[in-house]
Formats: C-alpha cells, sequence, structure tokens
C-alpha cells in the first residue's frame, strides 16, 4: 500500500490515470476536515465530467467510429431543447449552482455510458484498481480516525460512499484466496459499525451474499442449508443480546429506527415523512408548471419547489447549508424516481432504468457463463449503490460514475488484466 502511494509521487502512470487519482483524491479526501457534499465534492464532481468528457472527444477524434449525421442531429436538438427548455421554466427562481449540478448530473451519466461502452482504458484494469484502493483506503480509514476522537461525529457518511472498497476487497478475497483481502473486508465491517451508518453494514453482508453466490455456484445449497442458517441465527441472536446488555446497540443507528423520536412516531416514519413531504411538494411544483414538455423533461435542470408541506416538518437534519434558497424554495428531493422525473422526465426515468437492466443483464449473464472477471465487482458495485437509489441522490458521487464506465467497459471488452 505504501509502494502504491509512493509509486503515484514518482509519477509512474499515465497522464489519465494521475488526473482520475487526483480527482478521486481531492474528492474523498476532502471528508477528512470538509465533511460530505461541500464546494470542493461539487468542484471534483464537476471535474471528473469534464475529464470523462474530455477523454471521449479525444478518443472519437482519433478513432474510426462513425457516429450517422442524424444521430448527431438528434441527440443535439434533444440535449439543445433539454438546456433550452430548462433555462427559461426556472429563470425566474434561477440558482446557477443547482443548475450546474443537475447539467453535471445527467451529462455524466451520458459521458460514462458513452465511454465505457466505446472505448477501451486503462483506468478500469484491476492492476490500477488495486492502487486506486489503496488510496482511498487510507483516507477512509484517517476519515474514520479523525470522525471519531476528534469531531466525535455521530455519523461516517464517506464509509457508504465508499462501499467500492469493502466490494474490491470480498471480490478478490474470494478470487485469490489471499488472507490480505480477508483481513481488509473485516477492517471494513468494524468501520461500517463505528461509522454508524446502516446502509454500508447491510450492503457489505449483501455483498458477501452475492459473491458467495456467484463464486460457489455449485455449492451454495450446501451453504444454505439448514444447519448453517440455524447456526448464523443463532449467533447473531447471541452477539444482539451482547450488544444490547452492554448499551452499545442503542446508540446505533439502527436502533434509533425503530424507537420512538419526534412527534411520538418511530423512527423510520420520520426518515420517510420528511421525503414524502418533499415528493409533495416538488408535484405541486409539477403541476403548477405543467406542460406538454413536462412529460419528457420535467421541470428541467435545476428545478426547484416551494416548501410548503416540508415546512410544516422543519428541522434541523433538512437545513444544511446551500439546501434552501432565500426565497423559500428548495432543491433537494431523496427519493430517486421521483427527483429524475421532477428534473428530467422520462427521459430521466428511461435512463435509470435503463441502467438498471443493463447491470442485471450483466449479472446474469455472468453467472450463466460461469466467469467471475471483474466484470461482476464492477456488476455487483454498481447494483449495490443502485439500491440506495430511491432513498438518497447517489449519480452526484464520482465513484458511481466510474463504476458505471467500468462496467460497460469490461461488459464489451473483457479487458481483464
Amino acid at each position: 500500500m505504501l509502494n502504491t502511494l509512493k509509486n503515484y509521487f514518482r509519477y509512474d502512470f499515465s497522464l489519465i490515470t494521475k488526473i482520475l487519482f487526483s480527482v478521486f483524491i481531492v474528492h474523498y479526501g476532502s471528508y477528512l476536515y470538509l465533511g460530505q457534499i461541500t464546494a470542493i465534492n461539487k468542484i471534483t464532481f464537476g471535474l471528473y465530467v469534464i475529464f470523462i468528457f474530455l477523454i471521449l472527444i479525444n478518443k472519437l477524434y482519433l478513432s474510426e467510429l462513425k457516429i450517422g449525421l442524424f444521430k448527431y442531429q438528434f441527440l443535439l436538438l434533444v440535449f439543445s431543447s433539454l438546456f433550452l427548455y430548462s433555462f427559461f421554466l426556472n429563470r425566474s427562481n434561477l440558482n446557477i449552482s443547482w443548475f450546474l449540478g443537475d447539467v453535471m448530473v445527467f451529462f455524466g451519466i451520458i459521458f460514462s455510458m458513452l465511454l465505457g461502452h466505446f472505448f477501451k482504458l486503462e483506468i478500469f484494469n484491476s492492476d490500477i484498481i488495486k492502487r486506486l484502493c489503496a488510496i482511498l483506503f487510507v483516507i477512509l480509514v484517517l476519515n474514520v480516525t479523525i470522525s471519531i476522537f476528534f469531531i466525535d461525529e455521530p455519523r461516517i457518511r464517506s464509509v457508504s460512499r465508499l462501499i467500492f472498497l469493502p466490494s474490491f476487497f470480498i471480490y478478490q478475497m474470494f478470487k485469490t484466496k489471499e488472507k490480505i483481502y480477508l483481513y481488509l473486508t473485516l477492517i471494513c465491517f468494524l468501520l461500517s459499525i463505528l461509522s454508524n451508518t446502516r446502509y454500508a453494514f447491510v450492503v457489505m453482508l449483501l455483498m458477501v451474499l452475492l459473491y458467495s453466490i456467484f463464486f460457489y455456484r455449485k455449492n451454495i445449497y450446501n451453504l444454505l442449508s439448514l444447519k448453517n442458517i440455524l447456526t448464523s441465527v443463532t449467533l447473531f441472536i447471541f452477539i444482539i443480546y451482547i450488544l444490547l446488555q452492554n448499551n452499545i446497540l442503542q446508540q446505533w443507528s439502527f436502533y434509533v429506527l425503530f424507537t420512538p423520536e419526534l412527534m411520538g412516531n418511530l423512527g423510520i416514519i420520520n426518515v420517510f415523512l420528511g421525503r414524502v413531504f418533499e415528493v409533495q411538494d416538488a408535484y405541486s411544483e409539477l403541476i403548477k408548471n405543467f406542460n406538454l414538455f413536462s412529460i419528457f423533461f420535467g421541470n428541467g435542470f435545476g428545478a426547484s419547489y416551494e416548501m410548503n408541506e416540508l415546512w410544516n416538518f422543519y428541522f434541523q437534519e433538512y437545513a444544511h447549508e446551500g439546501s434552501i434558497s432565500s426565497e423559500n424554495r428548495r432543491h433537494v428531493l431523496h427519493f430517486g424516481p421521483a427527483r429524475f422525473f421532477f428534473r428530467y422526465g422520462l427521459v430521466g426515468i428511461f435512463l435509470v432504468l435503463y441502467i438498471l437492466y443493463i447491470n442485471l443483464k450483466t449479472l446474469f449473464t455472468i453467472y450463466s457463463k460461469k466467469t467471475n472477471d471483474l466484470e461482476l465487482f464492477f456488476g455487483i458495485t454498481l447494483l449495490m449503490y443502485l439500491i440506495r437509489f430511491p432513498l438518497q441522490p447517489i449519480f452526484n458521487d464520482i465513484i458511481i460514475l466510474y463504476c458505471l464506465s467500468g462496467m460497460l467497459n469490461h461488459r464489451r471488452f473483457k479487458n481483464v488484466n
């Protein structure tokens, strides 16, 4: 791991790889002192989108790939119409950062899919991923350590954003049988508990299960025998009992979900209630501005809604910096399908459904062909990020776009190093 960092600073990589590493380091390294979704995160996300766009343009210029004139004209017409429609619909409440953010998210997905599908790149090879994971792992451990001992933050959400790491460690553990990856996987399990994030812990369990299914196809029924299931359940109940007796579980966010919270309701109800009010306010805004293009483009880039129902449920969690404008308008919408339809209409919904379709189709193909190349790693990792889509924004994270490109790249070229 230290050799990886040493090699990085000695410039032993190509220009594209060095730029990729630099963007990832700045993006996730900012978690150490600045937290998440700060100006640094937004800037580096934009830089990553520009980075893959420039690679795409360069590859298109140098390659013999030909796209028909009609396709160029059609795409130009659709994207320019969406851009202009968004600007004129939201001009009275235009927030430049929200507008540009939505543009970057939408085109970041498009560019990532095109780049991964058409061009074979070294940045998706296993050797590069190992080095990238080494750097990100150091950042993750430092972030958790600093947060626990110096900041005392109850939740360290960078662990959830970096499930890319445990996914690769679990994949390598099954693939190579090397003990180092077992130890790294156990460390990630510990970090998911210390970080107090439900998603990271549950997803790690799901990843172990999914990788087991792919790597032990013939023995999966033996692994799921009644004896093994009873043993696992008994062990789980025993561990929960010990944690309860030592007042540890009560501090975990899982426990908070099912205990009385605000307004006398269950914590899990409060988690969803605010998001329901977001959707209700966004729906009212959509109806108020409804026109023929609303079906296809929603309310466009930079779409925001006036807080009515949500204001009645307003509390500090919804007041983070930059989430509410001076006109009492809000841009954040947690429910993924509602968010994409509100901002991008049916175009956005189709885009996400297509990604999910390709993702599942890839995993089914891998299972039927009994291959466990890096295509499997990218497929499972992307799927684990996609299951978070209904509840939280995910496509504003550069690692999602990287996984999307990587899956399509290996699916098409099988370029395993």
